[in-house]
């Protein structure tokens, strides 16, 4: 994404999907728009600008009850998360983690901070058969076999192939189990191609006569992937128990399988994680939310109707832009596929090979097709918004009632399997509280509109959280700021010359056990904006503005690059404020945790290089 033309620049303005919020809400609108029957009627650019007033509607609602009450438990909450269980969720997610470098290099080198080794990797993945690596710890007697989530245009087409199917498994507890198709058709296609080695690596253990802990792990695409290579596994190692620990798990599988899995199965979930919540149920939910706004009055009384006339215009430049890439990587696919499919059917007679060539044809047309609807729809404008709403809301054309009538009457309802492990917020951070709940928690039962419901997919805010908790239950109570007050903060090129303007920050603070600078959302937004500072080359020194006074602080990348950019802060508070944030700030720039901090999980530390002042995508500004 392209930085802003100010000192906030060296801030990224990139989330793990798009940049910016209203690219955020577009990215999600537009995959909702593709995988799910009842919003195909609207154009993508109507369902951001859709989301953007509910997502306004209910943080105003929010705004009341959410600091006070964060840490009250959840109804539906059934148990409490421990102090062990969270240490070894964090060693697990450095493994899954580790499956999202596609050089075998580093791959080792990260595998052994906690003691692994290769025994087998596929870095690249295909068309519902996600990458993954197969490692293992003779000290630890460990073997895991982890599979990698999104990251690729492969991957996405697996993802939304979310129909549900027979799960085929021969274990009498998941008989006649339904299963996310493209998740089930990726661990069956793992298995096929690579359960001999998985066995093999297990055998090895056994044949020293070990008995090694067998754990199955993802994230995302490669978690739900995950929970059903990890029932299928079950029926061939037999004797030997199989774990699964899965982050961010999509719903993949129907009650009965949710139930039966929770014997082996653990999903961590960080508080409003977005695709946690994408099943079909929780997507109806939302469409029906965004139908009961009273548009004609929001429209007259919009004090942000800017905010909202910019959302349409975003969503019609930056999807439009995706979505033509997205046709382009398509059509690509699909000639590869065809030569593939050709090339493996030979000898087989031309009707099998017509037929591969149709069927992958198909696939990628299915693809291509949504791309550009998506993008055509993509340019509707906020005006418009309200009374196609209701319009549509009452009488729905010829072409929605075809959609409609075409929509398969026996659909089956996916949730998020296993034990689940709900890590939750308050305005300090992610993983402040945390507890065990089931698939049918009214928490997972919606999908959240709020600040944090992408960046909470990611593996930065899981990090955090599983950091966090830990800090907290092996220092219980010690959870205070290491500094905290107002900060002045310098938008522009010159202090001194006058180009650019100083904005008041109040609020801010930094964790003893984190690295990075934050400060609070708009109210009714539980995640902090915040800045990563550690580990990325930056230094952090006293710095006087003639403009200003003596108490500033200026943060740079020591290096020749003149593009190099600056962030330039000033603390009001005079002298000895300034001392604590330059002493805090500069432990963060050193990548050192303060104290309390949580346990050490790995078997040696080792410094973990950032590039730019980005946490988790969400901007400190």
């Amino acid at each position: 994404a392209s930085a802003p033309h100010s000192d906030m620049s060296m801030i990224s303005k990139v989330s793990g999907y798009a940049p910016g919020w209203m690219e955020d809400y577009g990215t999600v609108a537009s995959a909702l728009h593709s995988n799910y029957q009842s919003v195909r009627g609207f154009s993508v650019g109507d369902l951001t600008v859709g989301m953007s007033y509910l997502w306004d509607a209910e943080r105003n609602h929010r705004k009341a009850s959410q600091p006070g009450t964060a840490h009250e438990p959840y109804p539906g909450d059934c148990g409490a998360v421990l102090k062990d269980e969270a240490d070894d969720f964090r060693r697990l997610c450095i493994a899954v983690d580790a499956s999202c470098l596609t050089d075998r290099n580093e791959l080792a080198a990260a595998l052994k901070t906690i003691g692994h080794e290769i025994h087998d990797a596929v870095q690249k993945s295909t068309f519902q058969e996600p990458a993954f690596f197969v490692s293992e710890s003779q000290a630890r007697n460990e073997v895991f076999f982890v599979i990698r989530g999104t990251a690729s245009m492969k991957d996405a087409l697996t993802d939304g192939d979310c129909a549900a199917e027979d799960l085929n498994s021969a274990l009498p507890e998941f008989a006649g189990v339904k299963a996310h198709r493209g998740m089930a058709k990726s661990a069956h296609a793992l298995l096929d191609k690579h359960a001999s080695k998985i066995l093999k690596c297990v055998e090895m253990f056994e044949l020293k006569k070990k008995k090694p802990r067998f754990v199955v792990l993802g994230h995302s695409l490669g978690a739900g992937t995950a929970a059903i290579a990890s029932i299928l596994l079950k029926e061939r190692l037999g004797k030997t128990p199989v774990e699964c620990v899965a982050f961010a798990t999509p719903p993949c599988l129907d009650v009965k399988g949710c139930v039966a899995s929770a014997a082996h199965l653990k999903s961590i979930v960080c508080h409003d994680d977005v695709v946690v919540r994408a099943s079909r149920q929780n997507v109806d939910d939302l469409f029906s939310r965004i139908q009961q706004i009273n548009w004609k009055e929001d429209f007259s009384k919009d004090l942000n109707k800017r905010h909202t006339v910019q959302a349409a215009k975003a969503a019609s430049v930056t999807l439009a832009s995706m979505q033509k890439s997205a046709a382009s990587a398509a059509a690509s696919f699909a000639e590869q596929a065809k030569r593939r499919l050709a090339s493996s059917t030979q000898g087989k007679g031309n009707k099998n090979v017509e037929a591969a060539k149709a069927a992958a044809g198909a696939a990628a047309s299915v693809a291509a097709a949504g791309a550009a609807k998506a993008a055509a729809g993509a340019s509707a404008l906020a005006g418009k918004f309200s009374s196609m709403m209701s319009k549509k809301a009452s009488a729905p054309d010829a072409d929605n009632a075809k959609e409609e009538a075409s929509e398969p009457a026996d659909l089956v309802d996916l949730f998020v399997p296993g034990k689940i492990y709900h890590f939750r917020r308050s305005p300090r951070g992610a993983g402040t509280y945390a507890s065990v709940i089931r698939h049918d928690a009214p928490t997972l039962a919606r999908i959240e509109l709020s600040s944090s419901y992408v960046e909470d997919h990611t593996l930065v805010e899981y990090k955090e959280a599983l950091d966090t908790f830990s800090c907290r239950m092996n220092n219980v109570g010690v959870m205070a700021p290491e500094v905290e007050g107002a900060l002045e903060i310098y938008d522009g090129y010159a202090p001194d010359y006058g180009v650019g303007s100083w904005k008041e920050a109040p609020g801010c603070f930094i964790m003893p056990h984190e690295l990075c600078l934050k400060r609070p959302d708009k109210e009714g937004e539980l995640m902090p904006l915040k800045t990563e500072l550690g580990g990325g080359g930056y230094v952090a020194e006293k710095y006087e503005f003639k403009s200003k006074g003596p108490w500033g602080i200026k943060i740079e990348v020591k290096s020749d690059d003149k593009k190099a950019k600056t962030l330039r802060l000033y603390v009001p508070g005079g002298e000895a404020e300034h001392v604590k944030w330059l002493a805090a700030i500069q432990r963060c720039c050193d990548g050192v945790l303060g104290a309390p901090a949580p346990p050490d999980v790995t078997e040696k530390e080792v410094a973990k290089p950032k590039k730019s002042f980005v946490f988790g995508g969400h901007s400190f500004f």
